[in-house]
């Protein structure tokens, strides 16, 4: 049987890369993403790939994580956390979850294209969880599995994401944004139930909040040529200034910035960045 919903990919061809764009898909009764097998799961992964975090975090606030001795499993073995937010990172660590993702991805390539640096997240929500105002630096499918979430997504461009941002990022890896109360009107969103998908283009800062059910979501990301080269050409921008040049700038400059990019690793390599 299809994983996606086949009227879904020419959708999304005319979407892809840059403007969000809704899917549907068959996982709701996949059983990798039962409470069952995700708190297997949660056993198989090593422990620094789990987080939990509050659930009630607002914009604007920081998105604590929950440091103590319980392991997530039986929580989520359970039926899902009461009052906390768990995330299984990169499951395709995983044998099952990797052949999952990538009969995914191979379902969406007339869409997509080739992708590389395929990566799975797995996010357990508890009724009402608020995930603030953030950015990935990479292309993303959220795929809703139980439960429903809002998820409103915003261009990946100032005000709402500035150049220092996306630099920082790629030094230290840090995605949260602040929130202003006028980006409040100013996101698409979209309400998703399960079955529902949503495509979320590179750096596209957004915000998640579930609704009054626990919520299963797996998120599929992944990278291409271009954004390879788009970060690499963000980590060269500290020493193009320290020299007088000038800076790459994705929003101005929306081409592929090859040069750049090849520059950026032979300074990686000789330890230049």
């Amino acid at each position: 049987m299809l994983l996606i919903d086949p009227t879904s990919v020419p959708h999304l061809a005319e979407r892809y890369p840059n403007a969000p764009g809704r899917l549907r898909h068959h996982l709701t009764t996949e059983p990798l993403l039962g409470y069952a097998a995700l708190a297997e799961a949660a056993r198989a992964l090593p422990r620094q790939h789990i987080e939990r975090r509050i659930h009630n975090a607002g914009n604007g606030e920081t998105f604590r994580l929950i440091e103590d001795d319980a392991h997530p499993a039986e929580a989520i073995a359970a039926g899902g956390a009461e009052s906390q937010w768990i995330m299984l990172r990169y499951i395709e660590q995983l044998p099952t979850y990797r052949a999952l993702l990538e009969r995914l991805l191979a379902e969406l390539a007339p869409a997509t294209g080739a992708v590389c640096d395929i990566k799975g997240f797995v996010f357990i929500s508890a009724p009402c969880t608020h995930t603030p105002f953030h950015f990935d630096a990479e292309y993303n499918i959220l795929f809703q599995i139980a439960g429903d979430k809002v998820f409103a997504a915003y261009p990946p461009e100032p005000p709402f994401v500035d150049l220092a941002r996306r630099e920082a990022y790629h030094c230290s890896g840090e995605n949260m944004l602040e929130w202003r109360p006028d980006f409040a009107a100013a996101g698409q969103q979209h309400l998703l139930a399960p079955g529902d998908a949503l495509f979320v283009p590179y750096a596209a800062p957004h915000w998640v909040h579930a609704g009054d059910n626990p919520s299963i979501s797996l998120s599929v990301t992944w990278q291409c040529r271009k954004s390879r080269a788009v970060a690499d050409a963000l980590t060269l921008n500290p020493l193009l200034r320290r020299v007088g040049l000038p800076a790459y700038d994705p929003v101005a400059q929306p081409g592929a910035p090859w040069l750049r990019a090849a520059a950026s690793r032979v300074g990686q390599r000789i330890g230049l960045l």
